[in-house]
């Protein structure tokens, strides 16, 4: 499922902000940072606080910008009912890496998303084979939530064009 529904709020994987943090760093990037900014304030996406926390090495223009969000209120947080739904997910789903616990945050973004109604947008792929861990993308379709993997396209909903 990688259509655009402008009506849905997107909940972003860690994923995301990494890639476009790499190829448009924070601290040269300002004027495109503003527009991601501006929609996350005005509810278009959302960022969680263990995606905030999964955050981590040397990305710290990505970090700042992260605090600072932060700091403005507009990070939400999971509860406990959505670690209780993540456990059961990946109960169901085999998503984590029992050896390096990768991957936990994303049994949280799907329990959270499948709790509030909304779409991941992640740059994850679905798994290739049938004993690899699963995926966001195949637990989503299974769950009927609404996923999003092209960053254009998102960039086009928030006012950026082609």
């Amino acid at each position: 499922m990688n259509v655009l529904n402008k009506n849905k709020v997107y909940l972003f994987d860690t994923n995301v902000l990494i890639d476009l943090s790499v190829w448009l760093p924070v601290s040269l990037n300002k004027v495109f940072w503003e527009k991601p900014t501006e929609a996350l304030r005005d509810g278009v996406w959302i960022l969680l606080d263990v995606v905030m926390n999964e955050i981590r090495g040397d990305n710290d223009g990505l970090k700042d910008w992260c605090k600072n969000q932060e700091k403005s209120g507009f990070i939400k947080n999971i509860d406990d009912i959505h670690r209780e739904r993540g456990i059961e997910i990946n109960s169901t789903y085999k998503m984590i890496d029992e050896t390096s616990f990768r991957s936990t945050v994303d049994t949280y973004l799907i329990a959270y998303a499948e709790a509030n109604g909304l779409a991941i947008f992640s740059r994850e792929s679905r798994r290739k084979k049938l004993d690899d861990l699963y995926k966001i993308p195949d637990v989503c379709k299974v769950l009927n939530i609404p996923t999003l993997r092209v960053p254009k396209v998102f960039f086009e909903l928030i006012g950026y064009k082609n």
